[in-house]
């Protein structure tokens, strides 16, 4: 007689409780991870728990439960909750002052030479580029692109650029 195989055991012998169980430990995981691709299958373990309390399910039957739940839950998760998630992190332009620095007024600190001078970012001064012609010291300009140490800039007349 053949041994029965130990994943189809360990599926027979699933009961309310090891289901719960399975789901509140695969909770506590993704509370560490923080992935939100634990969570899919800790609800689909209490799901099935909870069902298997109700009705009697045989092995084959829960297993198949619990992947169509896992598999709706992290297809849905990845498509519309991860997005809302992401969308407002609260601290937009954290670690990024290049990005939050686009469309803010400046001055001119001196005359441009060929299109080129510096700039008065807050308390900072940054070399800068100027789209078109030069600007005179005291001028207002706005920034519309920042490329590491330095600011492209546009006459404040001009109408914004967005990227």
């Amino acid at each position: 007689m053949e041994e029965p195989n130990m994943f189809i055991a360990a599926l027979e012998s699933m009961d309310v409780w090891k289901w719960l169980i399975l789901g509140v430990a695969l909770l506590v995981l993704e509370l560490f991870t923080g992935t939100l691709f634990l969570l899919w299958p800790a609800i689909a373990a209490i799901i099935v728990g909870l069902i298997k309390a109700v009705v009697p399910l045989g092995w084959e039957m829960q297993l198949l439960l619990f992947a169509i739940i896992t598999t709706a839950g992290l297809i849905w998760g990845e498509k519309y909750l991860r997005p809302r998630l992401n969308r407002n992190k609260g601290a937009e332009g954290l670690n990024e002052r290049g990005s939050a620095m686009i469309g803010q007024k400046v001055r001119a600190i001196a005359d441009f030479d060929m299109g080129r001078g510096r700039v008065k970012v807050g308390d900072t001064e940054w070399a800068a580029k100027l789209t078109s012609g030069d600007a005179k010291a005291g001028e207002e300009l706005r920034i519309i692109e920042v490329s590491g140490a330095s600011v492209t800039v546009e006459p404040l007349s001009a109408p914004a650029q967005f990227q």
